[in-house]
């Protein structure tokens, strides 16, 4: 055998070697996706669907705060914490949406009105925000655990939800998906 044919089976054993890993490469990334989706499925399935439950209370200024109001565009509505880490990283997000979009907050078992302002002041939220010391709200949503975000459209119909860390991003072409699907209709 000559040195080149030696070079031509080990370049065909390295290229049948990077052909395997890519395949084991791609099926894991499917697995990954299945199971992402099934996680997805299984923390959504018991939470609010179809039209939303009512959304009536005052927020942390005093203002009347209900949802049949945002009857122009689709709203977030929130549902977060205080003693939640995972809402604390979310937070500058749903902010920055708040400038943009309508959207609504429910603060979860998060204290006082007094201690959610000072908490809000601390961390310069500016975003509508109701307090849901006793849960009651979350507990009509089927919030159980945080951070909740629906997406509900014109016609108050919950569109799209996610539980845990949803970036900006998703939520911005939610929004914008929301208020397209609504003007097919």
């Amino acid at each position: 055998m000559t040195k080149f044919s030696n070079l031509e089976k080990q370049g065909e054993k390295l290229s049948v070697r990077l052909h395997q890993r890519l395949i084991g490469w791609v099926l894991q990334l499917i697995a990954l996706l299945v199971i992402l989706f099934v996680v997805h499925l299984w923390q959504t399935w018991d939470l609010a669907k179809g039209v939303a439950p009512p959304l009536v209370a005052k927020n942390l200024n005093g203002e009347l705060v209900d949802l049949v109001d945002h009857t122009n565009w689709p709203v977030l509505i929130h549902f977060w914490a205080t003693w939640c880490p995972v809402c604390g990283l979310e937070s500058s997000a749903i902010n920055d949406l708040s400038q943009q979009h309508s959207v609504v907050t429910v603060a979860m078992r998060s204290g006082s009105d007094r201690e959610l302002s000072d908490y809000m002041r601390k961390h310069e939220l500016e975003f509508t925000t109701i307090n849901d010391s006793e849960g009651r709200l979350s507990s009509a949503w089927h919030v159980k655990g945080v951070p909740t975000s629906y997406i509900v459209d014109k016609d108050r119909n919950i569109r799209f939800i996610s539980v845990g860390y949803t970036p900006e991003l998703t939520l911005r072409f939610r929004l914008w998906l929301a208020e397209k699907i609504w003007e097919w209709h």
